[in-house]
């Protein structure tokens, strides 16, 4: 079936669950007190590729209509304690979690003084442009954050540690700010190729900066990691990674560039890039990335998102991944049967709803 007349099929499946939940739009940020505010954000879609084989870590596409694999839920809570100290608790039902089981993403306190704020607890990775948006579909552009950055962390998303934010006004139009951050030791679980491993990250330090000139950003991150794979799989490795990363985000009146890139000695030299265009309630985009390395392959997407309110809007999409022709190959996340012909390129069409309260 050619991608178009499956974009077409899709329209037509999901068009009930997208009416189904419209009414999620009338919802708005609850305030409990002056001092204490509760918010959230959800995504749900409809997906599907024209292979068995899973891909996209964390959703495991495949060519049956799966209607569960993005589904993201996320509730935060912000509490104003004085004028120079807050607390933040976030719980996210995450897209390879049950709602039974969701992940405590973030519980911080910070304390602010002047241009400087302190902050403590489970904080976000501040590796990437997006990072403080990670589950949230509506701060981004597209249905999904590019995986050629945001899942070549092992789905690392968070760490417990402490950083400090110091801001500095460089101009009239132009800040600068510097966050050195500190983890503590912790264990990861995750899978790979159908194989449960555990990282054990003994030591986490590194910066992250940002340079904001109008509504434009340049950002670079560094991280030195000591960390072992542990597991079944013969000769895993101990890693002693230094991982750089550097984005940029800028704006051409209504057209928006974004690019970001991540290297990593001996395991990854990756990197997206893509424009999209607003027009009003809709906005179309392309992106092409590549991941190079550990693994080989590289995407194209292109899609677009309509704004039905400012807290509920729509995406629909159509991305290839092409990798190697081999048993693992690229975005896919278990091996390929090899008494079958191995494929290297997948597409994947999706329809997703964000929506925010």
């Amino acid at each position: 079936m050619s991608s178009i007349n499956l974009l077409s099929k899709t329209l037509k499946e999901t068009g009930l669950v997208v009416l189904a939940i419209l009414p999620f739009s009338s919802y708005a940020q609850y305030s409990v007190s002056d001092n204490i505010q509760v918010s959230g954000f959800g995504t749900v879609s409809a997906a599907k590729s024209d292979n068995d084989t899973p891909v996209i870590a964390n959703r495991d596409v495949t060519d049956e209509w799966c209607f569960d694999c993005d589904t993201t839920l996320g509730l935060q809570l912000n509490w104003l304690i004085d004028t120079n100290l807050r607390s933040t608790l976030q719980v996210v039902k995450r897209p390879q979690d049950h709602f039974s089981s969701p992940e405590l993403e973030r519980a911080s306190l910070e304390y602010s003084f002047g241009d400087t704020r302190v902050t403590a607890g489970r904080l976000r990775v501040p590796l990437f442009i997006m990072s403080e948006y990670y589950y949230v579909s509506s701060a981004y552009p597209w249905l999904r954050l590019p995986l050629e950055i945001y899942t070549n962390n092992l789905g690392i998303t968070y760490y417990d540690g402490v950083t400090a934010d110091m801001s500095f006004l460089l101009g009239d139009d132009l800040q600068l700010s510097v966050s050195p951050f500190y983890s503590i030791p912790r264990e990861v679980d995750y899978l790979y190729y159908g194989e449960t491993l555990s990282l054990d990250i003994s030591r986490a330090i590194g910066v992250s900066s940002e340079l904001y000139y109008g509504d434009n950003l340049v950002r670079f991150a560094y991280v030195n990691v000591d960390a072992a794979l542990q597991g079944e799989l013969p000769g895993l490795p101990v890693y002693k990674m230094n991982i750089f990363s550097l984005g940029l985000s800028h704006y051409f009146g209504p057209l928006h560039f974004q690019a970001e890139t991540m290297l990593t000695n001996d395991i990854s030299a990756n990197w997206y890039a893509g424009f999209d265009y607003n027009f009003g309630q809709i906005t179309p985009y392309i992106q092409y990335g590549q991941t190079r390395v550990s693994t080989s392959s590289e995407s194209y997407l292109i899609g677009f998102r309509y704004d039905w309110t400012p807290q509920l809007n729509t995406s629909v999409e159509w991305q290839r991944f092409a990798g190697e022709e081999n048993v693992i190959s690229g975005q896919f996340t278990q091996p390929q049967d090899p008494t079958k012909p191995l494929t290297s390129k997948v597409d994947v069409i999706s329809i997703g709803l964000s929506f925010t309260f």
